[in-house]
């Protein structure tokens, strides 16, 4: 949906840059909370190192049932427990059934991309509006799961705004929104860092949209406005570090958007004919190319 926020906060947030690590910080120790440990306190929740995925991975292509005593040994090696061992095979059964039904679903049931995807519907989402709080009209996309490496991050049933995905055609840039508990966290990537963007279709209905960046992307916190006064509610965007799991979203430029195939597909339409690139221009004096001149990226919070 696209809609057109109040542009009241646009001044507040142009002056809202603060201290990356510092900010970095705050957001980790936040989200440890959401990713982590639930509420009533429970303990925390156990992840799987990529070492610790590689050598399991092995083992199930090679038995997809281990016995108890198998499965001692493993933790052992892995430095887990048989409990743990236990669950990450269980799961792993459940995704590879899953996986099966869709590769042995009828062929007619996939639909190609759609050569001409329809435009998005237009809409007001007042609540929305308050969460994202942007000074420009952007396009919502329907997505449901976003990954960035081993991160990743699902729209749940309950949880109505947990991950927004967005479109600024004018600041020509994409936006991830990451609602966890009471913590507002976004992603930004501009056209220009986009080396690559490919769409394909998963199910019918369903696509994914990959995209290849050439710098890691700016990161953000929902704070209040430094400039508010007793009583006031307005809040803003400040920059800060990189606060997904490991900073993964630093190292890892693949960003993949699971979602609707028809709105996936005319946002990689719409990202491949705004991405620029430099040109080389013949200097009329010296015969000597020259790179054009980079082109502006204007935001809501300031000229970048």
């Amino acid at each position: 949906m696209r809609y057109l926020p109040s542009s009241s906060t646009a001044d507040i947030c142009s002056n809202s840059l603060v201290d990356a690590q510092g900010v970095h910080d705050e957001a980790s120790d936040s989200l440890a909370r959401a990713t982590g440990e639930t509420c009533d306190g429970r303990r925390k929740r156990s992840r799987v190192m990529p070492e610790q995925l590689a050598y399991l991975e092995d083992t199930f292509a090679a038995t997809e049932h281990p016995t108890a005593p198998e499965r001692r040994r493993i933790g052992v090696r892995l430095n887990m427990s048989e409990r743990q061992v236990q669950v990450w095979f269980q799961n792993r059964r459940a995704k590879a059934k899953f996986l099966n039904i869709r590769k042995t679903a009828p062929a007619r049931l996939v639909e190609p991309p759609p050569e001409s995807p329809p435009p998005l519907s237009t809409g007001f989402d007042l609540e929305l509006c308050a969460l994202l709080h942007e000074d420009e009209p952007v396009t919502i996309i329907s997505c449901t799961n976003l990954s960035i490496g081993t991160w990743q991050r699902v729209s749940s049933a309950s949880g109505k705004h947990d991950l927004v995905t967005y479109l600024c055609e004018k600041q020509r840039r994409l936006a991830w929104f990451v609602q966890s508990f009471h913590n507002h966290l976004k992603m930004e990537v501009p056209f220009d860092s986009i080396n690559d963007a490919n769409f394909s279709n998963i199910s019918p209905g369903v696509g994914m949209a990959v995209f290849s960046l050439s710098q890691p992307p700016l990161f953000y916190v929902d704070a209040p406005s430094p400039d508010n006064f007793p009583g006031s509610l307005i809040r803003c965007w400040r920059r800060c570090g990189d606060w997904t799991e490991g900073m993964q979203a630093t190292q890892v430029l693949r960003h993949e958007l699971v979602g609707s195939a028809a709105q996936l597909a005319h946002i990689i339409e719409t990202v491949n004919s705004n991405r620029t690139a430099d040109i080389l221009l013949l200097s009329p004096r010296s015969g000597t190319p020259a790179l054009s001149p980079p082109h502006e990226h204007v935001s809501a919070h300031g000229r970048q």
